[in-house]
This record gives C-alpha cells, sequence and structure tokens, in this order.
C-alpha cells in the first residue's frame, strides 16, 4: 500500500525500493544499498542524487565515505501543497481567459428544442428580456408551459417582452410575464425571436420545425441586454 501511494506521489519504482531500503536500514554506505535493491550500482546512485534533490535524503562523508540516511519525511506534504497552489493559480488563470473569450454555440430543434431552452433559462437562474416577442410558445407549449412558469416564479426570474406589433391579438391567459411593451409599428414583422438570459442568446425561428440557435458568452448578452434596453425605453405598452 505505501509502495502505490508514492507511486501516486511522483515516485519512480527506483526512488521507491531505494527509499524503502533507506528507511530499513538507516544511516548506510552504498554496499547495502546495492544487497537490498539488487539493483545496479548507477541505478542507486540515481534514485540517492534524486532523493536528495527532494530532500528526502541526506549524505555525511566520513573518513573519505559516503553515508545515506532517510531524514524528516515533511518535504512530501510541502511537494503537494505546491503543486495545489500552483493547481490554483492555473485554475484561476484559465478562469480569466473563459471569462474573457469563452463562447459556446448549439442548435436545438422543435418541441423538444423549446423545452430544452425552457430549462436552460431555470438553470441559467436569470430574467429573461425577449426581443421581438410572437407568443407561439403559449400554443407550443401549452401543456407545459404552466408548469415551467411555476418553476421561474419560484426561482425569481421575470420576463420582460418586447413584443412584436402583430401579436397584440394573441391569447395571453396562458402567459406570466411580468412586464409587455410593443416595438414600433415600422418594425417589420419576422419569424426571427431572440431571448437573452444571463449569459446566453437564444435566436428562435418559428417556422417549422422551430429551430434555435444558441450562443453561451456573457460579454455578448451584455450587448444585448443593452440593445433590449435602448429598445425598452421607445417602446409602447
Amino acid at each position: 500500500m505505501l509502495e502505490e501511494n508514492l507511486v501516486s506521489l511522483n515516485f519512480t519504482h527506483n526512488q521507491i525500493k531505494v527509499y524503502l531500503a533507506l528507511l530499513q536500514i538507516g544511516q548506510t554506505k552504498v554496499g547495502p544499498l546495492l544487497h537490498k535493491t539488487k539493483f545496479h550500482r548507477n541505478i542507486v546512485y540515481r534514485a540517492l542524487e534524486d532523493l536528495i534533490s527532494r530532500k528526502l535524503a541526506n549524505v555525511i562523508n566520513k573518513r573519505g565515505v559516503n553515508y545515506y540516511s532517510a531524514i524528516d519525511p515533511e518535504p512530501i506534504l510541502l511537494e503537494q501543497r505546491k503543486k495545489e497552489e500552483v493547481a490554483r493559480n492555473v485554475l484561476q488563470e484559465i478562469k480569466e481567459i473563459q471569462k474573457q473569450s469563452y463562447s459556446e454555440v448549439l442548435m436545438l430543434t422543435g418541441h423538444q428544442g423549446l423545452l430544452d431552452l425552457c430549462e436552460m433559462v431555470l438553470t441559467e437562474k436569470a430574467d429573461v428580456h425577449v426581443i421581438g416577442g410572437l407568443f407561439n410558445i403559449t400554443s407550443e407549449l401549452k401543456i407545459e408551459l404552466e408548469k415551467l412558469q411555476e418553476r421561474a416564479s419560484k426561482k425569481g426570474i421575470k420576463q420582460f417582452t418586447l413584443a412584436q406589433t402583430s401579436a397584440k391579438n394573441q391569447n395571453l391567459n396562458l402567459l406570466k410575464t411580468d412586464a409587455i411593451k410593443y416595438l414600433p409599428k415600422n418594425f417589420p414583422p419576422s419569424p426571427h425571436v431572440i431571448w437573452v438570459f444571463g449569459k446566453v442568446v437564444a435566436h428562435i425561428i418559428w417556422e417549422e420545425p422551430q429551430t434555435i440557435f444558441i450562443i453561451k458568452n456573457e460579454k455578448i448578452a451584455d450587448s444585448y441586454r443593452a440593445y433590449f434596453s435602448l429598445l425598452w425605453k421607445k417602446a409602447k405598452i
């Protein structure tokens, strides 16, 4: 068991055998180590050099003869702490890079795609800003919509919709939205609707089958939210 653990701590097979021999023999010349490990002299000397460099072994010279011994194994723990610190620094740097440039793009389709999009909203736990809303979701997800909206409400998720004027006659009884405004009449009608939530921008094409293009990028999402804010100020209730 000890040997297996030493392997996981970056000891080589040769280092382990020589190190364990040192622990068992105590301070010794190289001869007993050769006998104990059955290794070639060069292999033992190389392992001893490695152990000394890792501050796990010591050498002293008595009347021209080198004597080796194992010393306090605390450096093993110190090595791991240093590696853990390096790993934490590396992770932080990677996360900083991801914040700056990370993007993920995927495509969803059909009824299941709409359900997956709604689950994504629930996962993000962020308000939804809709640009060009058509309210088609009330008919496409009429069976699941009520429960989805209840779950969103429990998570404190709000929905703000900038709808197309052509959607004014839609039945909104099933839709629980926090605020609705309408885009100007000169805004061209389109099957294209945009959802912005968290770090996600979803482009929904309301044609058969429905197609959803999703971009996960915090900076892009922030840009769309700014665009929504400008339109919201100009839109009418």
